[in-house]
């Protein structure tokens, strides 16, 4: 059976689930909770706009939903298992369930709660995103960003609305150039280049590569994946730029964590 089918079934029965639960007073974060995937995603089905399938698939989803949430209600996800058969496939589904595309957002968004104090320290004019892509990302549709990038506010970094899939063409295209030479570089964050930070990359012993611009373009090569840090020198009409990227979020953060120790030192 398709994968793209059975995406969307599971997507749209915790949809209706989380839909039913809400209408009794259920919190995002309390649907994420017993769903077992973050309250982002947990948002993202409980806004979708509901799919009609065709019969007996409808009435099936309907009803395997209500019988979700009646689990969900009783606190114990886990002991509930669904069989339907599609066309001759059967498909058994079991929770909590989290996918590659999950497991992104709860990274991206922990990232960006965890660097919400450091990032307004680090941040460019044109302001600090996040991007991390899926185990198995090929376009910019498979990685994970924030809309509108993230803005300084009383000392914290806010997003203007939550992590989506596509929103982030620069840094997903600076990333799947990454990913040519290295799949399992995953994440990247942009951060201010200047003398200050060149400084304290050296006293952090954080090796660097010298991006080339061309017009809108940088260009990445394979000496690109052998570095933390990636340096825009800018241009006309384009700001200094320093990209941290890594396999690993945590690695990421970390980086990201120290420069910002340094600058507080320094203030």
């Amino acid at each position: 059976m398709p994968i793209e089918l059975t995406s969307n079934l599971f997507k749209e029965l915790r949809g209706r689930s989380c839909r039913i639960l809400a209408k009794e007073g259920w919190t995002q974060s309390r649907l994420g909770k017993a769903l077992g995937v973050s309250q982002v995603m947990a948002g993202n089905y409980l806004h979708t706009l509901p799919t009609r399938y065709k019969e007996p698939i409808e009435s099936d989803l309907q009803e395997s939903a209500t019988s979700l949430a009646e689990i969900l209600k009783e606190g114990d996800a886990s002991s509930w298992k669904l069989n339907i058969e599609i066309d001759n496939h059967e498909l058994n589904i079991n929770f909590p369930i989290q996918g590659s595309r999950e497991r992104t957002l709860v990274k991206i968004t922990d990232m960006r709660k965890r660097l919400a104090r450091v990032i307004p320290l680090l941040s460019p004019q044109v302001r600090v995103n996040i991007a991390i892509a899926t185990n198995d990302a090929v376009e910019k549709l498979d990685i994970a960003a924030f809309p509108g990038r993230l803005t300084p506010i009383g000392g914290q970094a806010r997003p203007l609305s939550s992590a989506k899939f596509g929103v982030s063409s620069h840094l997903s295209n600076l990333l799947l150039e990454l990913r040519k030479f290295d799949q399992n570089t995953s994440v990247i964050i942009n951060l201010r280049w200047d003398s200050i930070i060149s400084d304290i990359l050296e006293k952090l012993k954080i090796d660097s590569v010298k991006l080339v611009r061309d017009g809108e373009s940088l260009s990445v090569n394979k000496s690109s994946i052998n570095v933390e840090a990636l340096i825009d020198e800018g241009g006309y009409g384009f700001e200094p730029s320093l990209y941290i990227v890594g396999k690993n979020h945590e690695r990421v953060c970390k980086i990201v964590e120290n420069l910002g120790e340094y600058m507080e030192s320094m203030a």
